[in-house]
């Protein structure tokens, strides 16, 4: 009697658990800037969940883009780990883009709450190009490949390796190849359009306006069948390749049951919506709905496709992907900086007898000198002063960083830093600050491969 009285409370809790979520407004993160696919989808979902009234509180969707989505995922594992109350926009280009950019976190460290529907991928020419097929366009690209630069999503993206695929079919060594990677839609169509590039890889929903308006002129789709009437499949134009670009829902991990019921319902409630499916119509956007374990080990396989793909790119672990740097890693480098400083602060501490006070030349106390006359006014505070100092600068230059950017913010806490420990040369101090800066922005993004504020 008193097992099953114990049950009834654990359900009724658990009822009374899942009916109070959720408290408050949701966020939904589109891991890319305004206007990419995954943009689009997200406010296309925000718009079917206000119009349907989906959700018993109202969502807001927030940009986080950089690094195929991989900073955004980060950001949502470590940071938001355990909040039910935000989700994100995933698919096939943050799968690629994790394996790409060397992260050490996959779409699975977070909770995959379904795949919602696919889009398919289109090779495109400005209206103004000479090529009018994909014949031509590969007939150009065979003949000089360094003469014919294509640009698309983020490099690893599910564009990247479309293109790849087709390097492949066409007989062109990856050496040889002109990609041109963008973090968003925007910077991508304003290159496209520019004739900065010869032909662009992007959704088929992204550029149809360009093509509907006549500044673009599609030559071939990734989908195995057509699409539209007007617009061949690569297999029609004689390039034997297919590839689904998959969007869906992913949650924060540590969420309880009830919570991860709820987001699981959610995807299935947007899914069936009467808006949802007529925006999905618009946008060409095809039912590939799944969820549960199913998910899981879908997302695994295309792991494994990716893999292989991109090792043939060479821009597979070790390669020249781009990894994001994650959320805690500036937060780490303050602690390891305090540490450091504390260290030498205890060691002057020792060295000095107990006395915070700098040391005069000959190594005797500057108190002494100072009452002997000999002393110098020393140009440094005493040390610790200077560690609180220092710390505080290095908070500081943490949050200048996330706000005016690594290539603003390094220069001036260099020159400050220099200040701190006494220098008085401002003209060597900034020349020294400014060379540092570049040289470690150059190692850390063209070299190790790191993506800065």
């Amino acid at each position: 009697m008193a097992g099953g009285l114990a049950l009834a409370g654990a359900l009724h809790a658990g009822a009374a658990s899942a009916a109070s979520f959720p408290a408050r407004a949701l966020t939904l993160v589109a891991p890319t800037n305004p206007g990419g696919g995954w943009d689009i989808f997200a406010r296309a979902m925000q718009f079917a969940t206000r119009e349907d009234r989906l959700a018993p509180v109202p969502m807001e969707v927030m940009n986080r883009g950089g690094a195929g989505g991989t900073i955004a995922l980060a950001e949502l594992v470590s940071r938001h780990r355990g909040n039910p109350h935000i989700a994100m926009i995933t698919g096939s280009v943050m799968v690629s883009s994790a394996i790409a950019h060397n992260s050490p976190l996959k779409v699975r460290d977070a909770t995959p709450v379904a795949k919602i529907a696919s889009d398919y991928l289109v090779v495109a020419v400005p209206a103004s190009s000479p090529y009018r097929t994909m014949d031509e366009l590969l007939e150009a690209f065979r003949k000089a490949p360094d003469d014919v630069a294509w640009c698309g999503g983020s490099a690893g993206s599910v564009d990247h390796m479309l293109f790849g695929m087709i390097a492949e079919a066409a007989g062109v060594s990856p050496q040889r190849i002109r990609y041109v990677a963008y973090a968003g839609a925007g910077e991508a169509t304003a290159a496209f359009l520019g004739g900065q590039v010869q032909a662009g890889i992007t959704g088929y929903s992204e550029w149809r306006n360009l093509r509907d308006d006549g500044r673009a002129r599609f030559l071939g789709v990734s989908s195995q069948q057509r699409i539209d009437t007007a617009t061949p499949t690569l297999i029609e134009a004689g390039v034997p390749i297919s590839l689904e670009n998959w969007r869906g829902l992913l949650t924060a991990p540590d969420l309880s049951p009830e919570e991860r019921d709820w987001w699981v319902a959610f995807a299935r409630r947007v899914h069936a919506s009467p808006h949802w499916q007529e925006l999905a119509k618009r946008y060409g956007w095809h039912d590939t709905y799944l969820d549960g374990p199913e998910l899981l080990t879908f997302i695994a396989e295309e792991e494994a496709q990716a893999a292989v793909v991109l090792a043939r790119l060479g821009i597979s672990a070790g390669g020249s992907g781009y990894a994001a740097m994650g959320p805690w890693a500036f937060p780490k480098a303050i602690g390891a900086a305090a540490a450091v400083a504390a260290v030498g602060l205890a060691l002057e501490h020792r060295g000095t007898g107990g006395s915070l006070l700098p040391l005069g030349k000959d190594g005797t106390q500057a108190a002494d000198e100072a009452s002997a006359g000999e002393a110098e006014v020393p140009e440094a505070p005493p040390g610790w002063k200077r560690f609180a100092v220092g710390f505080g600068l290095t908070v500081a230059y943490v949050v200048a960083m996330q706000l005016a950017g690594f290539l603003l913010a390094t220069p001036v806490f260099v020159v400050a830093a220099c200040r701190l420990l006494g220098s008085r040369s401002h003209v060597r101090d900034a020349l020294a600050a400014v060379v540092l800066t570049i040289g470690v922005w150059l190692l850390f993004s063209r070299v190790l491969h790191l993506v800065f504020p």
